[in-house]
């Protein structure tokens, strides 16, 4: 397999990968009816789209309302109906809907704010892997010109390591922070609560890439020397 050919393989699966993460993630982020619903329902979706909805766990009046509600086979959140569409029968908030054992809260009645609590993270992952990506096809692009170990290349490994670390960690926080504060302003407030989960995954990945870029670094510099010799 020559040269060429690989490049042409590899910015072909680089494609691929750019165009899913659009098909199928930035996609229904905007137009989806679990995200920003830009397309208002009028749009075809590449897979059925859930209900909005956040992780959560017990939080301080959680076993007061489970008691409480034990008569009503434990339908935390009970709705009724009003002059203004189904509502929370505690709190005349919009309803949301309390899922077990898999503890997952759905908001049935999604403000704007909601929504970009919700998407904006999602998004944010998706442009990171999206510029990940183009750095990678920039690398691949240097190949058929040998000139491949060259400090350009250096930086763009290097930018690709400090995306997947920080921009991966951001990320995490941040959906982390906009998921609690959609939870805070529902009728679910202090009944449930946001389950925090950080991954060091991306960090290790990133640490990985950024020693690699040290490596490929080196190797910038060797050649350098000896084209000097030369």
């Amino acid at each position: 397999m020559t040269v060429r050919v690989r490049v042409r393989l590899l910015t072909g699966l680089l494609g691929t990968a750019a165009a899913a993460v659009l098909v199928f993630g930035v996609w229904p982020a905007l137009l989806g009816s679990s995200g920003l619903e830009l397309g208002r329902g009028m749009v075809p979706m590449p897979a059925p789209q859930p209900v909005l909805s956040v992780a959560v766990l017990p939080d301080d009046g959680f076993g007061d309302r489970w008691q409480a509600t034990a008569h009503e086979h434990h339908e935390l959140f009970a709705w009724k109906d009003t002059s203004d569409g189904t509502r929370d029968a505690a709190t005349g908030l919009p309803p949301v809907e309390l899922f077990t054992p898999t503890m997952r809260l759905s908001i049935w009645g999604p403000t704007w704010d909601d929504r970009i609590g919700i998407a904006g993270p999602e998004l944010a992952a998706q442009a990171l892997i999206l510029l990940v990506l183009w750095l990678l096809w920039r690398i691949v692009r240097t190949v058929p010109t040998g000139e491949v170990f060259t400090t350009a290349n250096v930086r763009r490994i290097v930018s690709i390591g400090l995306v997947v670390a920080v921009g991966g960690s951001a990320v995490q926080l941040l959906g982390f922070a906009a998921h609690k504060a959609i939870v805070a302003r529902s009728a679910a407030a202090g009944i449930v609560d946001v389950a925090f989960s950080f991954s060091f995954v991306p960090l290790a990945i990133g640490a990985t890439v950024l020693l690699l870029a040290e490596v490929f670094r080196q190797g910038v510099r060797l050649r350098a020397e000896v084209a000097r010799l030369v």
